[in-house]
């Protein structure tokens, strides 16, 4: 009789360890992602080099500020004839095209900062995700920790039942106690573990967070984009392209360095006795003596347009490498995540009930019951590992996503 009334009590303790506990307060991940966009550090510095790039383009097209020479013969000044004094505003003309590849130059350089931005953006958000479902995790393993030890403690009472009526050992106790004590233990590194990684998210939230209040679930099984076009609107993508389309401009403003520079200039002298003579126009020309300098310029211009194509081609590279690994992990995740639940969960659990029923009718080893209560709540770890897991996939796979995709899934 009272070993199944110790069966019974052991078996509606372990139903109301499994039903879900409920939070009072809960901070939510768009919380997080908002307060990460406005806080990061290196968001707001690359919003400021966008203003920056902004501001060149502004002054990029303008022509050279004009040159004033003024000059006076002091002799003149105490003589009774008039103050002899020449003055000449000269300005230089520059190519047309010179104008448009450097403006279009400034232009590539806002776009690549726009999309530098978007991109930072993007990998923000997929940060604060991954750092949410860690703390989350964190919190989990707090918790089945706890559980583990409602287990053993259970195992405890059924030794002490069967300790009372003779049908146990005293080592057994001791066991159970000792087990309780290395649980003890254990929770304390974990607490101290979940403290190192809550004062760790300071510097991306600006605030420590409350472990206890996060809710992840499971995410939901999303469409996945079965191969990158060549021709992509990623942000790491454009970037590049961007400053491909800066280097270029440079070149085409280089190769128009090559010409000869033309100033214009108009200029009055009053030491000539001839009125006529005293306005005076004309026409400057500089012609480079060797061009040395502007081929090497050239030169250097080339070489950077060959590495920012070298360069684009690459980062369309390692994304569509990114994509496949972070959607194999997507993929492996949705499938262990449907083993845990259709089985393996299951049948742990029923391995426990076996072990506490073998332990409370005496046919059951203490040592065998003690490793199943510990691979309970281990496989819900592993389950809880598992969506931490496939949530910080999904989230870096949301970032690799082109815009069409992402439009298209939501």
């Amino acid at each position: 009789m009272i070993r199944r009334l110790g069966i019974q009590a052991t078996l509606a303790a372990f139903i109301a360890l499994s039903m879900p506990a409920v939070a009072e307060t809960r901070e939510t991940l768009e919380q997080w992602i908002a307060e990460a966009l406005a806080n990061n550090a290196s968001l707001s510095a690359q919003q400021a080099a966008i203003e920056a790039a902004e501001a060149d383009v502004e002054g990029s097209d303008t022509w050279a500020d004009p040159v004033v020479k003024y000059g006076i013969a002091p002799e003149t000044l105490e003589g009774p004839n008039m103050v002899g004094h020449r003055f000449e505003v000269s300005q230089k003309l520059p190519w047309p095209d010179q104008l448009s590849a450097s403006r279009g130059a400034s232009e590539a350089g806002v776009r690549a900062a726009r999309q530098d931005t978007l991109w930072q953006t993007r990998k923000l958000t997929a940060s604060v995700k991954e750092a949410y479902a860690r703390l989350w995790y964190s919190a989990q393993a707090i918790e089945l920790h706890h559980e583990t030890r409602a287990l053993v403690e259970q195992l405890a009472d059924i030794t002490r039942q069967r300790l009372e009526y003779g049908e146990g050992t005293q080592s057994e106790l001791l066991r159970i106690e000792t087990e309780l004590d290395t649980l003890d233990a254990q929770l304390v590194e974990l607490q101290a573990e979940q403290g190192r990684l809550s004062a760790s998210l300071i510097p991306l939230l600006g605030r420590r967070p409350q472990p206890s209040e996060l809710v992840l679930p499971v995410p939901p099984r999303m469409p996945m984009v079965a191969d990158i076009p060549v021709e992509t609107d990623h942000p790491l993508v454009q970037a590049a392209e961007a400053r491909t389309a800066k280097a270029q401009a440079r070149l085409d403003a280089a190769e128009a360095d090559r010409r000869p520079t033309f100033t214009a200039s108009a200029g009055y002298n009053s030491l000539w006795a001839d009125e006529s003579k005293r306005w005076m126009v004309g026409v400057g020309i500089q012609i480079p003596f060797s061009g040395q300098r502007q081929n090497s310029a050239v030169r250097r211009a080339a070489a950077e347009v060959s590495q920012r194509q070298w360069q684009t081609t690459q980062a369309h590279r390692d994304l569509l490498a990114s994509i496949g690994d972070v959607k194999a992990s997507v993929q492996a995740g949705y499938g262990r995540l449907e083993i845990l639940d259709q089985r393996h969960l299951p049948n742990q659990s029923a391995h426990w009930e076996a072990s506490l029923n073998e332990l409370a009718s005496g046919t059951g080893r203490l040592e065998d019951a003690i490793n199943s209560a510990r691979q309970l709540t281990g496989v819900k770890l592993t389950r809880e590992a598992v969506i931490r897991d496939l949530f910080s996939a999904r989230a870096r796979y949301e970032a690799l996503q082109p815009a069409q995709a992402i439009s298209v899934s939501n």
